[in-house]
């Protein structure tokens, strides 16, 4: 069995006004090519430490923000090297980017990720194949009709589309659950007009409108009661 194992690389998206940076690579591995700062993982050190301590090292500029993006596995025979990349997306904070390690870096500029610059370094490759965009926020929930119309005019691009009535069922259960946890951590009224509105779109997938359910609602207090009491059983025998 081979003994060796892949190393663990950080790549840095850092965004500055819409642009990424990248570097042209310079040393033996990966020469050559564009790629965002970055660089190994040390023992005992978070993804997000060592984003900041690379980007600082390399391009000697101060991030914020720092959050996990994606994962890339890029063995690459030929070179003998096998890397796990993890991507962390973050904001640029302070600093102009200046080449600190000449030995790894001839320059640094921004880029739309639109127009990244090629040759580009395996891993970033990798990446625009999984259809990673930094600016993109991944939401995959179920939104209230009018959201896509409140994003386009705040002249901001939504990618969405409209679930089938098995997905849409699946998707109001996770709604849900999602606003019955905010309302329990905020307590806030309007997480509970949120929760009825969840309900009300429950129900009518199954045909029962508005009125059924509050007339539904009404019979079950005249026969059971409320909470009003206030009431706590513990026990029956």
């Amino acid at each position: 069995m081979n003994a060796e194992r892949p190393r663990v690389g950080i790549g840095v998206l850092v965004v500055k006004d819409g642009k990424v940076l990248m570097g042209m690579r310079q040393g033996a591995h990966g020469a050559g090519t564009w790629s965002p700062s970055g660089g190994h993982l040390e023992f005992g050190e978070s993804w997000e430490d060592c984003a900041r301590r690379e980007t600082r090292e390399e391009v000697g500029i101060e991030i914020q923000n720092v959050r996990f993006a994606a994962v890339v596995n890029d063995p690459i025979p030929a070179w003998g090297t096998h890397y796990i990349t993890i991507f962390m997306r973050a904001d640029w904070a302070s600093g102009e980017p200046r080449v600190c390690e000449p030995d790894k870096c001839s320059g640094w500029e921004w880029f739309a990720w639109e127009a990244l610059p090629s040759p580009r370094f395996s891993p970033v490759d990798l990446l625009l194949r999984q259809g990673y965009h930094p600016l993109y926020v991944c939401h995959d929930k179920l939104v209230r009709d009018k959201i896509v119309e409140i994003v386009q005019a705040q002249g901001q691009t939504a990618d969405f589309y409209a679930a089938d009535e098995q997905e849409y069922k699946e998707r109001l259960r996770a709604k849900l659950c999602e606003e019955v946890l905010e309302y329990l951590e905020s307590e806030d009224t309007e997480e509970l007009a949120d929760i009825l509105e969840v309900i009300h779109s429950l129900t009518a997938i199954t045909g029962t409108p508005r009125e059924q359910l509050q007339l539904i609602q009404t019979k079950k207090r005249a026969d059971r009661g409320g909470f009003e009491t206030r009431t706590v059983l513990k026990k029956t025998r």
